[in-house]
Parts: C-alpha cells; sequence; structure tokens
C-alpha cells in the first residue's frame, strides 16, 4: 500500500514554523519506518519498526493533533499490527477533517476489510476511485471486496480490465483465475477466447481454474453437442485455445473429453495409415500427450487402438535396443504413444531417459521435460521418526506410494503475512497468545502428502519453520522436489506413521492435519500422538471429510469397489465413463465436479480409498471433547455462507456453536463438500471458552 511523505499543501494552524519544520521531519522517519516494515520478511524488524514508526507518529500529532497525513499513517501502522478497532478510530478522524482524500477512504476501505465489513469497504473505495482514479489501488481493492461479497462474475468482469494494463501483478492474475472458477459461458464470445489464450500462458498461477470457461467457449465454438461437432477435423487441430486448454488446464466436460477421445484415436490411425505423424497434426499430439501426462494417462481406449500402442511400444523396445538409435529416430512413435501412456511403461525407458537433453528434437523435448516431472524412481533417503510399515501391510501407505496425490504444479499467490494475525482475521472472536504475533512459530503439517500445502505454509508465513511428516516415500519425493523448484529451504520432511509417532524432542506451537485423519482406521490414537506434540495453548487445524456431502462417493464405492478394481487403471478408466453416463447416482456433480475426477490418483483418492470415514458437526463435537479440544470456528468459510448461516439460525447465532451447524447441515448437506476445516486449541486443564461471542 502506497504512502507519500511529502507534507499536506493545506495550511497548517497555530503552529511555529519550528514545530511545522519538526512534524515534517518526523513524518519522515515514520514513513521510512513504516515502509520498511511492510517490505521486511522478519517478524521481528517487523514489529520492531511498526512500533518505532508508532512513537514517532504519535509525536508529531502532539505537534499538531489535526494533521491528517499523520493519522493516516497512523491508521496503516494499527492496521498491520492488528489492532483494527484503533485504525479504524484514526481514519475516521481524518476523514472527518478531509473528506475529500482518495487516501485516506482508501485506507478506510482497508480497515472495514479488516473488521469484514464489506459493505463499507465497497463504498470506501469506489469513493477513493471517484476522488482519485489513478492515486491508489482501490479498484483492484474493488474487485477483491466483490468477490469477498459473493459477486463472482461481477469480480471477474473487473480482473479481466484490470489484468489488461497490470500486466506484471501477480496478486491480480491470481485474483482473477479465483473469480474464474466454476464460471460458464453461454455464448461463443471471440474476445473472452483471446482472453482466455492470454491467461493460459501465464505461468506459476493455477490454470485449473479457468477450466469451466475454457471448456463452455469451445463447445460453443465446435457447436458441440450428443449428436457430434460442426467444426472440421483441421479446425480443431488448429484451434489455439483447445491446444491451450489441453497444455495447462482440466478438460472437466464429459462432451468435450469424449471429442479429446475421439481426435486422438483420428491421430493414432491417420499415422499409422500414414507411416508418419504429419507435420500439421504435430502441435495437437504434442498437446495431447502433455494433457495425458497431467491426468496421469486416464482416458480409455478401445481393444483397436490398444493393439496400435502395443505395436508401436514393440517397435519403440526394439529400436532402443538397437546401436545408436536416438530420440529424433523415434521421435513421431513416441509422441503417439505418449498419447496414451507413460514412457515410463517402456521396457526399454531407462535407456530412453539417458540420452542427453540436447540430443532431443524439439518436437518430443517438452514430452520429455513433463515425464522428467514424473517421479519414478525413489530420488531422495528421508530420515524416519517411526518404525515404518510395508507396503503389504498398509493398504494406505501402499496406495500413496502407486499414486502420489495431488500432482500439483502451482503454489498459491499470497501475501505474506503473520500466522498469529491471519487466525486474528478469520478468528477475531478468540485471543491470540502473543508468541504467535511475535516470534518465531514451529510448524508440524501431519500427512503433508505431495506438499502443496505445507510449501505454502512455509512460503507465506513470516517466520515458520516447518516440519512436514508422511507415510509415503512417493509422496514425499515430490514434495522434496517442489521445495527445491520453488526455493524452500525453512521446510524438513520425514517419512512417520502417525498412529507409532511418539514425543519428538521438541514440541511445536501449531499443528496441521488436512485430509489425513479420516483416512487412518485408528484416527483417535494418531491424533493422540499429535497431541502430545502441540505445546500448551497450542493451536491445531484440522480438515475432515463430511459424511452429508460424501453420501456420493459412498453410494459409488459401495456400487463398484469390488474386485480390485482400484488396482487396474483400465478398470479406474472405464469406472469414469461409467459414472459419466450413469443418471442414478445422486449428487453426481459433486462428483464430476471435482478437480480430483480429472487425474488417474485423484479418482483413487475420491472414490476408491482404501480407508474413509466421514464425520458431521455432532460427530466433529464429540471428537473434540474427547480429546480435549475447544473448537474455535470453521475457517475459509466465504461470505455468502457466512449470511446463509445467520439467516438459517437467526438472531442466536453462533459460528463456533457445533450444534447449529449440525442443524444447518442437515438442510444443505452440500456445504462442506471440500472437507469441514477448522481451528481447535488444546488445554487439557481449561475448558477454553471464546471470550466474544463469535459474531461479526
Amino acid at each position: 500500500m502506497a504512502l507519500s511523505n511529502q507534507t499536506s499543501d493545506k495550511p497548517l494552524q497555530k503552529i511555529s514554523k519550528h514545530a511545522l519544520k519538526q512534524l515534517s521531519e518526523l513524518k519522515k522517519q515514520a514513513f521510512v519506518l513504516f515502509n520498511d516494515s511492510v517490505s521486511s520478511h522478519e517478524d521481528p524488524v517487523r514489529s520492531e519498526s511498526l512500533q518505532q514508526a508508532r512513537s514517532i507518529i504519535k509525536q508529531a500529532l502532539e505537534l499538531y493533533s489535526a494533521e491528517t497525513e499523520c493519522l493516516n499513517l497512523l491508521t496503516r501502522i494499527e492496521l498491520e499490527s492488528g489492532q483494527f478497532e484503533l485504525a479504524q478510530a484514526y481514519i475516521k478522524q481524518a476523514l472527518v477533517l478531509e473528506p475529500e482524500n482518495a487516501g485516506y477512504w482508501y485506507s478506510a476501505g482497508h480497515v472495514a476489510l479488516a473488521l469484514h465489513d464489506l459493505e463499507y469497504a465497497e463504498k470506501a473505495f469506489r469513493k477513493a476511485i471517484e476522488l482519485a482514479p489513478k492515486q491508489t489501488r482501490a479498484d483492484v481493492s474493488l474487485a477483491y471486496t466483490i468477490a469477498e461479497q459473493g459477486r463472482q462474475i461481477e469480480a471477474f468482469q473487473l480482473y479481466r480490465q484490470l489484468v489488461k494494463t497490470q500486466t506484471q501483478d501477480i496478486q491480480v492474475k491470481s485474483r482473477l483465475l479465483e473469480s474464474a472458477k466454476g464460471l460458464v459461458a453461454d455464448y461463443y464470445d471471440k474476445e473472452l477466447e483471446q482472453d482466455l489464450i492470454t491467461y493460459l500462458s501465464w505461468d506459476d498461477v493455477n490454470l485449473d481454474n479457468l477450466s469451466h470457461l475454457c471448456c463452455s467457449v469451445l463447445i460453443f465454438k465446435f457447436q458441440l453437442n450428443h449428436q457430434g461437432s460442426a467444426a472440421s477435423f483441421n479446425d480443431m487441430a488448429s484451434c489455439t485455445l483447445l491446444l491451450d486448454t489441453l497444455r495447462k488446464t482440466i478438460i472437466k466436460n464429459e462432451l468435450l473429453e469424449k471429442l479429446i477421445i475421439a481426435i486422438r484415436q483420428e491421430l493414432l490411425t491417420h499415422a499409422s495409415k500414414k507411416g508418419r505423424l504429419i507435420n500439421q497434426y504435430i502441435p495437437l499430439c504434442e498437446a495431447i500427450c502433455q494433457y495425458q501426462i497431467k491426468n496421469e494417462f486416464l482416458l480409455p481406449y478401445s481393444e483397436a487402438e490398444r493393439s496400435m500402442i502395443l505395436a508401436l511400444k514393440n517397435m519403440v523396445d526394439q529400436s532402443l535396443e538397437l546401436s545408436g538409435c536416438t530420440p529424433t529416430d523415434i521421435s513421431g512413435a513416441l509422441m503417439l504413444f505418449s498419447m496414451y501412456e507413460s514412457w515410463y511403461s517402456l521396457g526399454q525407458y531407462k535407456t530412453l531417459f539417458s540420452f542427453s537433453d540436447d540430443s532431443w528434437p524439439a518436437i518430443s523435448f517438452e514430452i520429455k521435460l513433463a515425464h522428467d516431472s514424473l517421479l519414478y524412481e525413489k530420488q531422495h533417503e528421508f530420515k524416519s521418526l517411526t518404525k515404518m510399515p510395508s507396503v503389504d501391510h498398509h493398504k494406505v501407505k501402499g496406495q500413496y506410494e502407486r499414486f502420489p496425490y495431488p500432482r500439483w504444479q502451482s503454489l498459491d499467490n499470497r501475501n505474506m503475512t503473520n500466522y498469529g494475525r491471519a487466525l486474528q482475521h478469520e478468528f477475531p472472536w478468540i485471543n491470540i497468545p502473543e508468541k504467535l504475533l511475535t516470534q518465531p512459530l514451529d510448524i508440524l503439517v501431519a500427512g503433508c502428502g505431495t506438499g502443496r500445502h505445507a510449501l505454502n505454509v512455509a512460503k507465506y508465513f513470516y517466520q515458520a519453520n516447518v516440519t512436514a511428516i508422511d507415510i509415503s516415500q512417493t509422496s514425499l519425493d515430490y514434495a522434496y522436489k517442489k521445495s527445491a523448484e520453488f526455493g524452500i529451504d525453512n521446510i524438513d520432511f520425514y517419512l512417520a506413521d502417525l498412529t507409532r509417532l511418539g514425543k519428538q524432542q521438541n514440541a511445536f506451537d501449531i499443528i496441521e492435519c488436512s485430509g489425513v485423519l479420516h483416512h487412518i482406521p485408528q484416527y483417535h490414537c494418531a491424533l493422540e500422538n499429535l497431541l502430545m506434540n502441540l505445546k500448551p495453548n497450542g493451536f491445531m487445524k484440522l480438515s475432515l471429510y463430511s459424511q452429508r456431502a460424501r453420501q456420493s462417493v459412498y453410494d459409488i464405492r459401495d456400487q463398484y469397489k469390488h474386485g480390485g478394481i482400484e488396482n487396474n487403471e483400465q478398470d479406474i478408466r472405464i469406472l469414469r465413463h461409467v459414472i459419466f453416463s450413469e443418471n442414478k447416482i445422486k449428487n453426481k456433480h459433486l462428483i464430476t465436479e471435482s478437480n480430483d475426477f480429472y487425474s488417474m490418483s485423484g479418482v483413487v483418492d475420491l472414490l476408491l480409498h482404501e480407508f474413509e470415514v466421514g464425520f458431521t458437526p455432532k460427530t466433529i463435537k464429540t471428537l473434540c471433547s474427547h480429546h480435549q479440544l475447544t473448537f474455535l470456528g470453521f475457517s475459509s468459510l466465504d461470505n455468502m455462507l457466512k449470511q446463509a448461516f445467520k439467516d438459517f439460525i437467526g438472531e442466536n447465532y453462533n459460528f463456533c456453536d457445533l450444534d447449529q451447524w449440525e442443524d444447518y447441515e442437515k438442510s444443505h448437506p452440500e456445504t462442506f463438500s471440500n472437507m469441514y476445516q477448522f481451528y481447535c486449541q488444546y488445554q487439557p486443564q481449561l475448558a477454553l471458552k471464546p471470550l466474544k461471542k463469535p459474531h461479526e
């Protein structure tokens, strides 16, 4: 948030020249300290700079209490310090004295955001834009505020305009993609198509959020329906949006997925007849290869295709056995094969991957790099904190060794913050211990899987020392590789079985266990072991599956999970298309709208897991009581859900009352389709209660 260190042009009355000069110097010092605090990644440095800036600016206000720039700076200092009510009081004073200042309205908007007053925040940002459109970033903050209100389409359109002039702002890009999630076009729009092509060229952002928009535009462009498409094969083969969608995001549409299957078969058949892959279709083949690698070769294929693929496989293996064979010699065959199967399934894959990068032709080198990102063999030794079970005796471990989940590509794009401040913002009704606000924190991510969440914690929280543990060697390999890729070094990885975890040498300030306990038959034991390693008054974040929201998953498991289907990849491919065509599955959209439904490891985790137990708010209450945990509230609730909860419960609503949430979920069973995420505090000797009623 930019601030000026120039003295206001308004006349300062009843102040001497000497005092005016002193006031100016104090303001400059405070501005420098504040800017140092904002740019620092070290929490003690930030805290000390803010404290010094506060002290100096208060000295300036003692010289002249009506100096609005000082009041505005003090507002920003208190906002950064988490003192939201104080910040609100100071900015109100500034606006009384100078109501037409865009910068002060901008500050007022951010104070309102901190206080969860979205209506006033929107008013403040609109006022700032009206007074001085280019002076602040109120246009960006307005788009964010509208998105937080659940006005998704409006927010997306605002971000579309913002990104045209702020092409290097990673936060604007990320917010645009978040606002695009789940949106669909209702007609073909050439301008939207060009915008989507631009967005798909971005790096280091989650392009999967564009899936629905890309698919819907392509459906209208190709006039696609259950009878087929009005577009020619060549038109589709040269469609930039189709190629980029395949390379960069998810095809979350049954019609479009079937089209890709048909296009792939046509490519294979055409190349078999011609004896080669012609240049015109190389980009399409490469895009399908990228898509298949990303979804772990999920698309099914016919027996006729299987025969052709087997012939290609034999040809490639035989060629690689010959002296003098290079990747160039078999490049076309490799690309055709990779539309169906991984190169790691080749008998001679070690020979293939032994070739140097400069020996690969351009047309297949990108496919080679994509294969490099797949972990196929053990790459790193991790210390074990417990005795580790074998895959033969631990089915859940065996599942994740074979299907590490999820195979993610990008981290979130967030502003760095203090963990305690983040908790304070989300749960204003609880007291946050001073240590969480000012000191380095030891954080355990238990059951980290492939590491995306653990690395987000390590990257975006000040002074976070993260320990990440998991039962799967393959998953940790993926996480370790990603930590190196993103240059994150404040994290350590260990192998551990949570049901055997003893008391470690050092306890943790915070433990996060997301999407784990519901996959452990002895989850009470695992939770008890984690609490053994949590410091007194420590915080725990848990994420658990909702029994009600997952009922459609349980129905499918009961009907289809038999005969070892989870061990046969072709059976998994067929199962997906049975689900697509089955109309009797209740709430099927909760499955087909899940990203997990569009990768092999995701389908196994979603539908064919070796063990899963569901929870309800009532059973969460029992779980917390049994383990002497005080429930502090669900996290990541959007404002629309909060308002719906208030309207349902009435004036006595309480966000910490699990009985109220039980009643609400009974009437709205899909509410927690993305899991319950909640925080608890462990105080076995004291029944903790929130200090204030958790109303906004």
